[in-house]
């Protein structure tokens, strides 16, 4: 596992090095105008002729650090550990591994009653409830009770049945004499009375 990581890393540096000035090159156009920089904070001719010593700061810092850790974890490994378990350290240890608590209080603060206001409002009540409620469980109750209210007018009678088609006929000749205010009253009244007929049934 370890070769294949440095040979990937070796690769990784030979190429960096190579189009390092077509990626951030003085004066390269390889992004053109996809990000943009004011011209009041173009700095990168400022950064190219800066002192060297500014340049191989982060290098040596690098190798600062690395060297710092190998001697550290390979010569005084045991008076690491004894500094390690102590209260000041843990201490220490704790605010800066938890990014000075930030974390917490925005989870606790914001993440929590966002999740569970999405959960309670936009879920249960927006989605399962008004969305469901007018949509598929709506649609399907309206339909259902409007089956049960148009089975009531099936007595088993012809008699029914012949006052049924008249009735729709004379509506339908309203509607191609061109009579159409005429409809609404025979409506409500052909509606109301084989209602309550059928009712009474």
């Amino acid at each position: 596992m370890t070769l294949p990581l440095f040979l990937l890393c070796m690769l990784s540096i030979f190429i960096g090095f190579l189009s390092k000035d077509l990626f951030i090159g003085f004066g390269t156009d390889f992004w053109g105008s996809s990000l943009f920089v004011s011209p009041f904070k173009y700095v990168i001719a400022d950064i190219e002729f800066i002192d060297l010593k500014f340049k191989i700061l982060p290098l040596i810092v690098t190798i600062c650090g690395a060297t710092f850790s190998y001697i550290l974890y390979s010569y005084f490994l045991s008076r690491y550990f004894l500094i390690k378990i102590t209260k000041v350290f843990k201490l220490f240890y704790n605010f800066f591994n938890k990014k000075w608590f930030f974390d917490r209080i925005y989870n606790e603060l914001i993440t929590q009653n966002v999740l569970q206001s999405s959960y309670h409002f936009f879920y249960k009540t927006i989605d399962r409830g008004i969305i469901e409620k007018v949509g598929p469980y709506g649609i399907t109750g309206v339909i259902n009770s409007t089956a049960n209210e148009i089975k009531k007018f099936q007595t088993g009678f012809v008699i029914h049945y012949l006052t049924y088609f008249l009735g729709f006929l004379f509506i339908f000749f309203l509607f191609v004499l061109g009579k159409v205010f005429l409809i609404f009253p025979f409506i409500i009244i052909y509606i109301y009375i084989f209602f309550n007929f059928s009712l009474q049934k």
